[in-house]
């Protein structure tokens, strides 16, 4: 599997009134125009090619969040992060370039500054735990040598109300493996962790085995963090 094929498997499923295909389809309540997609498919793209052959550690947790992947086209990262991104990178570790955290080029505003919930939104969607996700990780190693993906790629939300947030049922779960292995094809050469439970399982259910940690939401960040460093360091020092 290559990335474009990987990116038109994404990009095929249609949204439904439970799930939503950020880089398919438009949220025509909260996206800030009908280019939303392409824009979030062109953030996804280059994230992804940045990371081929050198990422060398693969997350994968269970779905999208509203105010994550929705908006910005990438799992686990928040767009106001990206918006916020100077591309400037101090080394690390002797690694040369990139020097852009998330990916190189331009950054686009998908969501709007007022969304359906009549939440003020002026700066760009931001999810606590991508916050958590990526400061563990930036602080551990470069941005490029990890990957996050989901087990489950599309955003699971309650009906008719796309700002939400719901655990993907396992018939979901299941339509979508197909997807997380030809994901998982692309990062060969990458250390498999599972953050969380759901994505250990899905991951096992494929007979698939990884490192798990703690999910960093519902006061899980400190052992998350914890754990990824104990495993960052003990594959430093075999």
């Amino acid at each position: 599997m290559t990335l474009t094929p990987f990116l038109a498997l994404l990009h095929a499923r249609t949204s439904s009134s439970t799930v939503f295909n950020p880089w398919r389809d438009t949220d025509s309540l909260n996206d800030s125009s009908p280019t939303a997609p392409q824009q979030r498919l062109s953030h996804l793209t280059r994230y992804l090619e940045e990371r081929l052959n050198r990422a060398r550690w693969i997350l994968i947790a269970e779905a999208p969040g509203y105010q994550g992947a929705k908006f910005s086209g990438c799992a686990m990262t928040s767009e106001r992060r990206l918006l916020e991104d100077t591309g400037i990178m101090p080394p690390k570790g002797g690694n040369p370039a990139p020097t852009h955290r998330f990916f190189s080029g331009d950054k686009f505003r998908t969501s709007r500054t007022l969304l359906s919930n009549g939440r003020q939104n002026p700066a760009g969607a931001l999810e606590p735990t991508a916050t958590m996700v990526w400061n563990t990780m930036l602080g551990l190693g470069h941005s490029h040598d990890f990957v996050l993906w989901n087990a489950f790629a599309w955003h699971p939300h309650h009906p008719l109300n796309p700002l939400t947030n719901r655990t993907p049922t396992d018939t979901e779960l299941e339509s979508g493996k197909d997807t997380l292995k030809a994901f998982l094809s692309l990062f060969p050469q990458g250390h498999l962790i599972a953050i969380g439970r759901k994505s250990q399982a899905t991951l096992a259910s494929l007979g698939i085995s990884a490192h798990p940690v703690r999910h960093p939401a519902n006061g899980g960040g400190s052992l998350f963090h914890q754990q990824m460093r104990g495993l960052l360091a003990a594959s430093a020092n075999p």
